[in-house]
């Protein structure tokens, strides 16, 4: 008896296991690049590639996500697993989105306070808005440390249940809801720099009534440094406010993970 008679049997038994993992995650894959609870973009590819294997086994082990019934040849597989990137696609942009809410906010908040002022400071660093980056580790850490990091991936994992591999379609609702959740993730943003832009635009008032008043104050090169300074104080006042808004929003996600695929459905 030769290797190869040995080692078919094998090989045809293990075959529909391996199909089923490389499906289940073909819509993980996409998760874990956009969402940042899954490594996002600051987890080296080949961590989020096996924590991706990891629950791809874990959810066809033990929770029993077989090969669905088309996937019977290699084209039907190609077309199945394009379909569940697409799914993971847009999973993965919903689960992000409380995060880039929160860098939208910082961002906002310090083109008012006058980044490009504060980021030419010596021995400053990158230009980058450092508000926005600050929002979104915290939203990270109060994301992995709290409720939002377990209802995110028991929402995914219940994805299969709710849309089986190779059932979702991308329907028009799905995408004009997939828009509007888009634009609450704006709004979300504009909401947390509202009170710093407000405070901004009062000390411009400020400075601008108090030259009429006083011509002969030459105050045109205090209006930055106070932005910078009041909008850092209203931060620092409602960094607390800035945190239950975000976290209030994101634990929104498994509600909006679940609509999606029921539009889809």
């Amino acid at each position: 008896m030769s290797a190869w008679s040995i080692l078919t049997p094998m090989v045809d038994a293990l075959q529909p296991h391996v199909v089923a993992t490389a499906l289940i995650g073909s819509r993980l894959v996409p998760v874990a690049f956009l969402c940042p609870l899954l490594g996002g973009t600051h987890a080296p590819t080949h961590v989020k590639l096996g924590l991706v294997l990891a629950l791809a086994l874990f959810l066809h082990v033990a929770a029993g996500v077989g090969l669905p019934p088309g996937a019977a040849n290699a084209f039907d597989f190609v077309g199945i697993a394009f379909k569940e990137v697409l799914l993971g696609t847009t999973l993965g942009l919903i689960a992000s989105l409380p995060f880039d809410a929160a860098r939208m906010g910082g961002r906002f908040i310090d083109l008012f306070r006058g980044s490009s002022a504060e980021a030419a400071l010596p021995m400053a660093g990158s230009k980058e808005a450092a508000t926005g980056d600050a929002l979104y580790h915290l939203l990270l850490a109060l994301a992995a440390t709290g409720i939002v990091m377990p209802l995110t991936l028991g929402a995914l994992f219940k994805s299969y249940a709710v849309a089986p591999l190779g059932t979702f379609v991308h329907s028009e609702a799905a995408a004009m809801q997939l828009a509007s959740l888009v634009g609450g993730a704006f709004a979300t943003g504009l909401a947390i720099g509202a009170p710093i832009a407000a405070a901004s635009l009062a000390i411009d008032a400020g400075l601008g009534l108090a030259s009429r008043a006083a011509p002969g104050m030459n105050l045109q090169d205090t209006g930055a440094p106070l932005r910078i300074l009041g909008g850092g104080a209203v931060i620092w006042l409602a960094v607390g406010l800035f945190a239950a808004r975000l976290q209030d929003y994101a634990t929104g996600t498994p509600d909006a993970l679940r609509m999606v695929l029921d539009l889809g459905r």
